[in-house]
């Protein structure tokens, strides 16, 4: 049983929470740099967030937009600063975001295909570092307070991307498709490219909030977040490391993930509290748990949750809730 402030913890965290480039970006940007912007401390409410379901075949591809899933760290301009999907500030440079529009955009901090540490390293500093954010991009897919379908949504973005003339700022590729086999075909090329998967955006829907059939996302693997609840100690050449990982899973369950880890986050596992990503495929019919789970990546962007470091001897681990696939 999870106690009763870590339940409460883990509810805010879910009402707050809710969803080609290969190389660093050359391009100029204004010099010499602004200093940074004030930013303050307490977290905003989020502007629109809209998140993803997962695609499932039956869909009619003919009314949905296309767009590659970008590897990097969600941003939602408010129309005065950059913030987190959970309404956390981000630090930019003052430059980064000079001459913006007074109107929402909402997109994906990005530094090329397979780049998302950096990213999430970047952000997460105290101080934004003027070197380190020339490399990023920040790639626009909509406009949250737009009052039309995305259909119309699209040129108006493209448009106010355009007339920006920032070349760090772009408005992401849309495209159209005709059937599941051809997204499948363009899923494995963009994965096979280095990509995270796809997105399709529903083109005659509004802009909503929260989870909706409007946003659906295409990977080659499910992807949860939970909370790190304990580490559970290591045994054989993993002995004096960590063995596992007990997370708390949305719904208040334990998982145990013992995969995924390197021996370096096993020598530093993720701190408790924290927010972790894993992969997995599928959900057990009798239990809902996740299939073949495994620790993908640590959430740095995420407010931490707030707990007291535990270590869960090994005669107990055994007792938890456990993933052996």
């Amino acid at each position: 049983m999870i106690a009763r402030p870590l339940r409460c913890v883990l509810a805010c965290w879910l009402a707050a929470v809710g969803m080609a480039w290969a190389g660093p970006m050359a391009a100029a940007s204004p010099s010499p740099a602004a200093p940074l912007a004030v930013m303050p401390a307490t977290p905003a409410a989020p502007v629109g967030v809209a998140l993803a379901q997962k695609y499932q075949r039956g869909v009619d591809l003919r009314a949905y937009w296309v767009s590659e899933k970008y590897d990097g760290v969600r941003a939602l301009w408010d129309g005065q600063q950059l913030r987190s999907r959970q309404g956390l500030p981000i630090r930019a440079p003052a430059w980064f975001t000079q001459g913006w529009p007074a109107t929402p955009l909402d997109g994906e901090l990005w530094a090329g295909r397979g780049q998302f540490a950096q990213v999430q390293s970047i952000i997460s500093q105290g101080q934004a570092d003027d070197g380190q954010w020339r490399t990023l991009r920040y790639m626009v897919f909509d406009l949250p307070a737009h009052g039309g379908s995305f259909d119309q949504r699209l040129p108006a973005l493209q448009t106010q991307i355009a007339h920006l003339q920032q070349a760090w700022v772009q408005a992401v590729p849309q495209w159209r498709v005709a059937s599941h086999e051809a997204l499948m075909a363009q899923l494995r090329a963009h994965e096979r490219a280095g990509a995270e998967g796809l997105m399709l955006r529903r083109g005659d829907a509004p802009h909503r909030s929260g989870r909706s059939g409007d946003l659906l996302k295409v990977k080659p693997f499910d992807d949860a977040e939970a909370v790190v609840n304990a580490h559970l100690p290591g045994q054989g050449k993993y002995a004096g490391m960590t063995g596992a990982l007990l997370v708390t899973l949305p719904d208040g369950r334990s998982l145990r993930l013992g995969s995924g880890l390197s021996e370096a986050q096993r020598r530093q596992p993720p701190p408790i509290g924290s927010v972790i990503t894993y992969r997995y495929n599928g959900s057990h019919g009798s239990t809902g748990l996740p299939r073949f789970a495994r620790f993908w990546r640590l959430r740095a962007e995420q407010p931490p949750v707030s707990s007291q470091n535990s270590q869960i001897p090994a005669s107990d681990a055994g007792k938890q809730l456990s993933n052996q696939e």
